[in-house]
C-alpha cells in the first residue's frame, strides 16, 4: 500500500508499532519498555505469591499491575485501530473482529483481563486468572527474532508433530489397556481399571517413572518394558522433527543473507561488479 506524504495518525500508528521496519529512536525506546513490563510483570507474579511478600507489598504489586495495564491497554487499542492497514484486512467490522481474535490480540486481551482482576479475598476464586500474566511472556515473540524463528519452524512441522501427538494419545490407551489386561485378574494396585492404569502408562511413555504405580506380573514387566522402549522413541521423534526443522531454517536464512551479499556487490543499474 503506497504511503502518503504526510501520513496521518493511522499509518503513524502503525509504523510505529512495527518492531521490525528499522524502528527509530523513540520506537526502540517503547519496544524496550514493552520488554521490561513484560519481564516485570511475569517476575512480580511468580514472587507475589510468596505469602510473605503478598503481605508486604500485595498493594504496591497491584498497583503496578495497573499501570501495566493502562501501558499494555494502549498498545492493544492503537494495534486494533491500525488493523485497516495490515495485510488482508480492511475496515470492515469482521475485519477488526478477525484482528481481535487472531492469536496474539488474544493473548494480549487475556492479559490485560488477568492485570485487571482484584487480588482481594473476596475474589479469591480469581486469584487463578492472574496467574494469566504468565501469558505476557508470549508478548516477547513480537520483540524476538529468535522467538519468530521457532514460531515459523513449529508451523513448518505443525503436520508431523501433529501425527506424532496422535500417535502418542493412541499408544498410552494401548499401553493402559494391555497392562489393565494383565495385571487387573492379578489385583495389583493401580490397574483396577483403563482410566487408572492411564496415570502409569502416561508416567511410563513421558519417561518420568515416578514408581508409584508399576506392574507385578512377568507378564507385565515385559510388556511395561516394550512399552519404555516405545517411550524413549515417541520422546525423542518430535525433538529430532524440530531440530531437523530448525536446521532447514537456518540454512534457508543463511542462503537469503549470501544472495543479498552478492547482489550488493554489484551495480542495480548496469550489472557491473562494484570495486
Amino acid at each position: 500500500m503506497p504511503r502518503p506524504t504526510h501520513p496521518d495518525l493511522m499509518h503513524r500508528l502503525s509504523d510505529f508499532l512495527d518492531p521490525t521496519d528499522g524502528a527509530g529512536l523513540a520506537e526502540r525506546l517503547f519496544n524496550a519498555l514493552l520488554v521490561v513490563l513484560i519481564l516485570l510483570t511475569v517476575t512480580l507474579t511468580i514472587v507475589g505469591t510468596v505469602p510473605s511478600v503478598e503481605r508486604e507489598y500485595g498493594a504496591a504489586i497491584r498497583a503496578f499491575d495497573y499501570v501495566c495495564a493502562a501501558v499494555f491497554g494502549a498498545e492493544y487499542l492503537a494495534r486494533l485501530y491500525v488493523t485497516p492497514l495490515r495485510p488482508g484486512y480492511g475496515s470492515r467490522p469482521a475485519d477488526y473482529w478477525r484482528y481481535a481474535t487472531a492469536p496474539l490480540p488474544l493473548i494480549d486481551l487475556l492479559v490485560l483481563l488477568s492485570l485487571l482482576v482484584p487480588g482481594s479475598a473476596a475474589l479469591a476464586s480469581l486469584r487463578g486468572l492472574r496467574l494469566l500474566k504468565l501469558l505476557s511472556l508470549l508478548k516477547l515473540g513480537r520483540y524476538s527474532d529468535s522467538l519468530q524463528l521457532i514460531g515459523r519452524v513449529i508451523a513448518q512441522r505443525a503436520g508431523e508433530l501433529l501425527t506424532t501427538v496422535l500417535i502418542v494419545i493412541v499408544l498410552v490407551f494401548i499401553a493402559a489397556s494391555v497392562l489393565y489386561q494383565v495385571e487387573a485378574g492379578a489385583g495389583t494396585k493401580g490397574f483396577e481399571s483403563i482410566p487408572q492404569a492411564l496415570w502409569w502408562a502416561v508416567v511410563t511413555l513421558t519417561t518420568t517413572g515416578y514408581g508409584d504405580v508399576y506392574p507385578a506380573t512377568p507378564l507385565g514387566k515385559a510388556a511395561a518394558g516394550l512399552i519404555m522402549l516405545f517411550g524413549v522413541g515417541m520422546v525423542a521423534l518430535p525433538a529430532g522433527m524440530v531440530a531437523s526443522g530448525f536446521a532447514e531454517e537456518l540454512a534457508r536464512l543463511r542462503q537469503e543473507e549470501q544472495a543479498a551479499a552478492r547482489s550488493m556487490r554489484y551495480c542495480p543499474h548496469c550489472g557491473e561488479p562494484l570495486e
